[in-house]
């Protein structure tokens, strides 16, 4: 059964046949868990193997740090969820690597250290067929979002975040105390939000509701990709509640049976023009309750700069 979409869908794939497919979202809305999901459900429908599709995420390319930059580190007052902290240079040449066939070297950011390494691809490793990156300014950036073939927005409520954010805090092996992890949040995660990354909506192809918890949304995207990439009919995924569901859904989300009556109530994912009337009535998120910071910058209430184009 085919699957219909808009005629907006018009996407075409570089002559590469590398798919790259961009996934923003506020910090801590499961983006990654969501583009794991997403590859083992290209993998089970037979679109790519195990050793064709890549996952980038956006915090390994992260600046390198200056002293004076650790200086700040070391206060909490450098800000980590600002444009101006990533390489967008180093970002769009990696990603010309990929459309070309040619990528020898990906970045690795160590939190732990807050130093960036570039780790050296094994010579024999099979060349991606599609390849998923991940991150919350994914879609900010005009050079970035057209080196894309897909742009995905996860649309996670602000409170399931701020939880989600506190629990993964709380549970690393040196937790960080619960009111710095809301200072911290209130001082550059929600400010960021409100100021760049939900203004990114709006460049998105398909904005996903609820992230991973919207299974029709994986569903479709999944098929999507297959129909772009060339798949047969046959080669579609089967329902995420069969007896073949995804093992990192189930994780993620529970019983395959609590999965099952959650996506029969599922809206499907919007498109852009599907959430145009309801921008209205969400106004209200686009305000910060505190002044912006710009910390890399040493200022606040200072406008901020856009990454040159």
């Amino acid at each position: 059964m085919s699957i219909a979409l808009p005629a907006s869908f018009s996407y075409s794939l570089p002559s590469s046949r590398v798919f790259i497919i961009g996934l923003a979202g506020g910090a801590d809305s499961g983006k990654e868990a969501f583009c794991r999901v997403l590859i083992e459900q290209l993998q089970k429908s037979q679109v790519v193997d195990s050793s064709k599709a890549l996952l980038l995420h956006l915090h390994d390319f992260y600046k390198e740090l200056t002293d004076e930059d650790r200086v700040r580190v070391a206060t909490g007052l450098y800000n980590f969820d600002h444009p101006d902290a990533f390489d967008w240079d180093l970002l769009a040449e990696v990603m010309d690597e990929i459309n070309e066939g040619r990528l020898t070297k990906v970045p690795k950011f160590d939190f732990a250290t807050k130093r960036r390494t570039m780790e050296v691809r094994p010579k024999d490793a099979e060349y991606p067929s599609v390849v998923l990156f991940e991150g919350i300014f994914v879609l900010y950036s005009q050079r970035i979002r057209e080196r894309l073939n897909m742009k995905l927005f996860v649309d996670v409520d602000d409170d399931a975040r701020l939880v989600n954010r506190v629990s993964r805090k709380v549970a690393e092996s040196n937790p960080d105390s619960v009111d710095h992890i809301l200072t911290e949040y209130v001082r550059f995660v929600k400010p960021a939000f409100d100021d760049f990354i939900q203004p990114s909506k709006k460049w998105a192809d398909i904005i996903i509701p609820r992230g991973i918890e919207n299974v029709p949304a994986i569903e479709l995207i999944t098929a999507h990709t297959a129909d772009l990439l060339g798949r047969a009919t046959s080669t579609r995924p089967s329902r995420m509640n069969s007896s073949s569901s995804s093992t990192v859904l189930q994780e993620m989300t529970g019983e395959a049976s609590s999965v099952s009556s959650s996506a029969c109530a599922s809206p499907r994912p919007h498109s852009k023009a599907s959430i145009a009337h309801s921008e209205g009535s969400r106004s209200s998120m686009n305000s910060s309750p505190v002044p912006r910071r710009d910390v890399l910058g040493g200022s606040t209430d200072s406008l901020f700069k856009p990454v040159p184009e």
